[in-house]
This record gives structure tokens, C-alpha cells and sequence, in this order.
């Protein structure tokens, strides 16, 4: 190669051949210029703008920082829309279950129907008793000799000139008369007493009742109120259903048809079973109220008073000429004083909590006690047996039927094992 030819060359341009070498074998691979062409960047100008730039996506902790800020609002009203929701839920289906319950207990059959009974029967002899007992002094009390009162011309009660009730009142100063009546009421509290057409015989039961206690108030006590109301609402009652002459005509007449006087006559069913079903317990419910108001209602004015609130309140009444019927019984019963005070407190208590103790069975069974236990005092201890007995026939209507019918059938086993001849015991 010569000089000239040596200076005249161009410079040698680049290689745009790329020697790569796989590794393996030792082979040389070439890459064309084009592929050398794309990889390459190409030159930036110093002052040419710079190409914005896109926004960064966020981080997981700033989702949930800004998550934080939304959720607690949101979150806090989707929770009290849920609970109201459950709230309104739950309420619905408990105000159906308690009337599903309450259509049960009033539709199905006829509550405390023995118990009624029962009351039926006390309120008869409560009234039977009253007259037997007043009957040698009628006249003194309740007929002619009443006039010293001035209520025969001045009479302070409204029944008395009220009719029908005015009828005993107006003809108490005919002495004849006046028996005549007195008689016939006699002859109605027998009859309802052994459930013989209850239903028509309260009629002159109610009207002949009212007029006679009202003739003379200085000789009426409370009881004479009581039989009165529930009187009232014994009539919208089946009180002959259990234990009476009108229940034993129904079984005889089972399956007999005739028309709708006949069929009342035989005390058979005329009006649609739930209707009847509904007038009792609605009537039963009324004396439950009617007698839980009067002990409630005395309990606190009882509070209210030094006797009942010091403990000695039950020694008072029963030490008075007036009241004390059995004096060396009364002195026995309230020698020791811390049981006088006990009992004071505990017929308070009652009295005062008696329709809270009537929701369970067990407290129930104590209150009713209690208040027997009560009213046997009163009975015994101051002279008052026809108020007693006229307060434990509206508390009979608190025993179960099942516990009555315990209790019937084990007086009637005890009958049939009595040997009516010699009475002797049968042993079986």
C-alpha cells in the first residue's frame, strides 16, 4: 500500500456490528444496523422543555388513610339503619307474638272456670250468711226499727232511690213486706249457690242485694261493695260452667237440638263458642284487676299510716271492744312482739306487690297464702267473717283449674273410702 493511497482513505466509520458471544460455542452473531437504531437513545437539547411527567399512582397507605376519613360516617349509618331495621323487626314480631297469644288466651276456652265456681259459691254463702245472721234482728237493723237512722226518709246512697233497687227501701217499714223479701233473697242466694239457672236467678239476686245493703250504711262494710261489682261482672261470666245443677242439665241434654229458647232453657250452647269464651275471661280479667286495685290501693294508704309503718298495726283492731271477738285468742296471738311486727310488714309488703306475685306460680302460691292467712284473722279475730269470705272467693279465680280438680278428686276418693254405715274407713 502506498503513501498516497494511505492519506486518501476516509476515516474508518464505526463498526455497527456487534460481537455477542452465547456463551457456548464460541459463534459470533451480528446484529443489523436497524436493530442498533432502535436501542439507541437519541440525544436530548439542553433547552428543549422536558416532557411532563405522569402522576404517580397511590400508595396502599394513602387508600387507606383517605378510606379512613369516608368509612367512619358511612359506616356509623349503615350500622343504626341495620339496627333500627332489626329493631322494628324484632319489635313487630313480638307485638304479633304477644297478641297471638293474648287472641289465644281469651278465644281459646274459658279461663279459671273452677275457680269461678268456687266463687260462685262463696259469694252465695257470703250473702246466705249475711241474712241468717241478721235475721232475728231484720227489723232492728234493716226493717221498721231503721227509721232511727233517717235513711229510710233520707236515704244517702242513690241505689236507694234508684229503681228497681228502691224496692227493699220503700217497703222497709212494712215489717211483713219486708220479711217477704227477705225470705226471697234468701231463696236467690241458695239458688246461685248451687248453680240452679244461675243466669236468670242474678237477676233478682243483684236487684234485691243492692237495695238491702243500701238500706242501712252504718251496718255495711266493703264486702257489700265487692259482691256487688262482682256480681256485675259474673254475669258476662259462665259461673255454673263447673260444679253446679246447670252444668249436670248440659251433660244430660248433650246432642239435643231444638230452637234457641229451648236450648237456653237446657243450658245448652246458643251463641258461637269464642263470643262466650270471650265475655268469661274479659269478666275474669275485671275481677283480677277489681281485687288487685283494692289490695294495692290499701297497702299504700296503709303505708302512709304510724301503725302499719311501726310494726304493730295488726294489735290495734283485734284488742277493742268493737273488733276483738275472742279476747284471751287475741292476747295469745300478739304476745311476742317481734311476730307481731313480722306479720304487719309482710301483709303490707303483699298487699302492695300482689299483682307482681301473681306472674309466677311460686310467688303466686305466697301471696295467696298470705292473704288467706290475712283474711282468716280478720275473720276470726274481728268478727268479720262475711268480708273475709267474700275476699277469698274473688282470690279463688287465682288457683289453676288442674290444682282444683287435684283437689276435687281427692275429697271425692276420700268420700267413696268412707263406709257411710258404721263410719268406718275403708282401706283399699
Amino acid at each position: 500500500m502506498t503513501t498516497t493511497d494511505r492519506g486518501a482513505r476516509a476515516p474508518e466509520a464505526p463498526s455497527d456490528v456487534s460481537d455477542v458471544s452465547d456463551g457456548s460455542d464460541g459463534t459470533i452473531e451480528s446484529a443489523g444496523s436497524d436493530s442498533a437504531a432502535e436501542t439507541r437513545p437519541s440525544p436530548v437539547s439542553e433547552t428543549a422543555p422536558a416532557p411532563a411527567s405522569a402522576p404517580s399512582p397511590a400508595t396502599p397507605a394513602q387508600v387507606n388513610a383517605g378510606a379512613r376519613r369516608r368509612l367512619p360516617l358511612r359506616q356509623a349509618w349503615r350500622t343504626f339503619r341495620s339496627l333500627l331495621h332489626d329493631g322494628i323487626r324484632g319489635f313487630g314480631a313480638l307485638v304479633s307474638r304477644l297478641f297471638g297469644l293474648g287472641e289465644d288466651w281469651l278465644l281459646d276456652r274459658k279461663r279459671a272456670s273452677y275457680g269461678l265456681a268456687i266463687t260462685r259459691m262463696l259469694l252465695g254463702l257470703t250473702i246466705l250468711g249475711t241474712l241468717v245472721s241478721n235475721f232475728t234482728t231484720r227489723l232492728y237493723t234493716f226493717g221498721g226499727g231503721a227509721a232511727w237512722t233517717g235513711q229510710l226518709d233520707y236515704p244517702t246512697s242513690e241505689f236507694a232511690r234508684l229503681w228497681p233497687f228502691n224496692i227493699f227501701p220503700s217497703i222497709a217499714a212494712n215489717d211483713f213486706a219486708f220479711t217477704e223479701l227477705y225470705l226471697l233473697l234468701g231463696v236467690c242466694a241458695v239458688l246461685f249457690t248451687i248453680g240452679y239457672r244461675t243466669r236468670i236467678v242474678m237477676i233478682p239476686l243483684f236487684i234485691l242485694w243492692v237495695g238491702f245493703v243500701e238500706i242501712n250504711e252504718y251496718v255495711s262494710d266493703q264486702s257489700d261493695n265487692l259482691t256487688r261489682m262482682a256480681l256485675i261482672a259474673i254475669f258476662f261470666a259462665s259461673p255454673a260452667e263447673r260444679w253446679s245443677m246447670d252444668a249436670r242439665r248440659r251433660r244430660r241434654n248433650a246432642g239435643r237440638s231444638g230452637i234457641w229458647p229451648l236450648r237456653l232453657w237446657r243450658f245448652q250452647r246458643v251463641l258461637p263458642e269464642w263470643s262466650t269464651n270471650l265475655s268469661h275471661n274479659l269478666a275474669i280479667i275485671v275481677l283480677a284487676c277489681q281485687v288487685s286495685f283494692i289490695y294495692v290501693s290499701g297497702g299504700l294508704y296503709k303505708a302512709g299510716g304510724e301503725p302499719w309503718s311501726g310494726g304493730w298495726a295488726i294489735y290495734d283492731p283485734i284488742h277493742v271492744a268493737q273488733f276483738g271477738t275472742w279476747p284471751e285468742l287475741s292476747s295469745l296471738v300478739t304476745t311476742w312482739a317481734p311476730g307481731v311486727a313480722f306479720a304487719t310488714t309482710l301483709t303490707l309488703l303483699v298487699q302492695v306487690s300482689f299483682p307482681l306475685l301473681l306472674l309466677r306460680r311460686g310467688t303466686r302460691i305466697f301471696a295467696l297464702v298470705v292473704m288467706l292467712s290475712f283474711h282468716i284473722g280478720i275473720a276470726v279475730l274481728m268478727g268479720l267473717p262475711w268480708f273475709s269470705l267474700a275476699m277469698i272467693a274473688i282470690d279463688s279465680i287465682f288457683i289453676r283449674d288442674v290444682t282444683w280438680r287435684h283437689m276435687s278428686q281427692g275429697l271425692r276418693r276420700a268420700w267413696l273410702r268412707s263406709d257411710p254405715q258404721s263410719g268406718r274407713i275403708q282401706e283399699k
